[in-house]
């Protein structure tokens, strides 16, 4: 994993470097490194998560949802992901998702207690930030985790530390390269990332592959919310 992916050729140091499968093609495993490692240090770290868990997916359909939604499918969860269209429900159910609320005439609290019998989700992953921080607050259950893993709405606000004496719970606010601080770990997660892809048959989304000379039209793309999946860029056009 290296910087500066605007250009034919770019340097990484060696112990950041991984080879991707012969059974995989290059633009899938480049496709499927960050969000997919991302997805499977918080199931694996962040929160452990056991067969039979009730887990809480926060923008379920989005990159780093989709594969939270196939991993826990994968390992016997009960996932429950938040979507906010017909469209977007679909794609969170067909990649694993157990239940999906729709959060635009839904309620999710009351769906999430009604589904695990009132005692809410062991483990509540969460992308969004500032917006869901309070309601993923009330879905963890006694116990529980809570992973705050991104800010797509905004960065959460400080937080008082009493709040997680209601229920015992644990508040995470992880980082994907804190997980892989070693050689070691970065080959354990990247060889149990290709195994899920290969030989477990998970999808990766690519959008589109760009030529490089094109990378404008990708940013228009991303602006306009045009994507679903992966954009990659290809150097030698």
């Amino acid at each position: 994993m290296g910087e500066g992916g605007y250009a034919e050729y770019t340097s990484t140091r060696a112990g950041a470097a991984i080879k991707i499968p012969a059974a995989l093609p290059p633009r899938v495993g480049v496709a499927a490194f960050l969000q997919g490692l991302t997805a499977l240090t918080l199931v694996r770290e962040a929160h452990p998560v056991k067969k039979g868990d009730w887990v809480l997916v926060h923008a379920a359909a989005g990159g780093t949802g989709l594969w939270l939604c196939q991993l826990l499918r994968a390992l016997g969860a009960h996932a429950i992901g938040t979507a906010s269209t017909p469209e977007k429900v679909e794609a969170a159910r067909k990649a694993g998702a157990e239940h999906v609320v729709n959060y635009s005439h839904e309620d999710v609290k009351t769906k999430v207690l009604e589904l695990t019998g009132g005692a809410g989700c062991i483990a509540v992953f969460d992308g969004v930030g500032k917006s869901t921080f309070d309601l993923s607050l009330e879905c963890v259950a006694r116990k529980g985790s809570l992973v705050s893993f991104g800010n797509a709405s905004g960065a959460v606000p400080p937080v008082a530390i009493a709040r997680l004496s209601a229920k015992n719970c644990r508040l995470l606010r992880p980082t994907l390269f804190n997980y892989l601080t070693t050689r070691e770990e970065l080959e354990h997660y990247a060889k149990e990332l290709f195994h899920f892809v290969i030989d477990e048959n998970f999808d990766v989304r690519i959008h589109e592959v760009y030529p490089l000379s094109e990378v404008a039209r990708a940013h228009q793309d991303l602006e306009g919310r045009k994507t679903s999946g992966k954009l990659l860029l290809d150097p030698s056009k």
